[in-house]
């Protein structure tokens, strides 16, 4: 296997703003850890046609469970490459 692994000089005076690619790196994977849990909450408490546990378990309004579970899986799945969606970026604009 080939070694992909790419580091980071931060104690290089001109690398002003490797700080910046490192904090934007740990933040999207902890984004991304976050989201497979929620996910898996939610993969847990649905049938596929009754979405009710997850508006209780999640603060949503009654008839949304089935929408934000599919921004859920869709940005998840986005991240892993297994979809091409903008779905992360319509979570953030449509959930608050």
């Amino acid at each position: 296997m080939a070694r992909d692994f790419i580091k980071v000089a931060t104690n290089v005076t001109t690398a002003t703003h490797a700080g910046k690619l490192l904090q934007y790196k740990n933040e999207l994977r902890q984004a991304y850890e976050t989201g497979k849990h929620v996910l898996a909450i939610m993969n847990h408490n649905n049938d596929g046609s009754n979405w009710t546990d997850i508006e209780a378990l999640f603060g949503l309004p009654a008839g949304k469970g089935q929408a934000v579970y599919d921004l859920m899986n869709g940005s998840v799945g986005a991240m892993e490459g297994a979809f091409q969606t903008a779905d992360a970026k319509n979570l953030t604009e449509t959930l608050g």
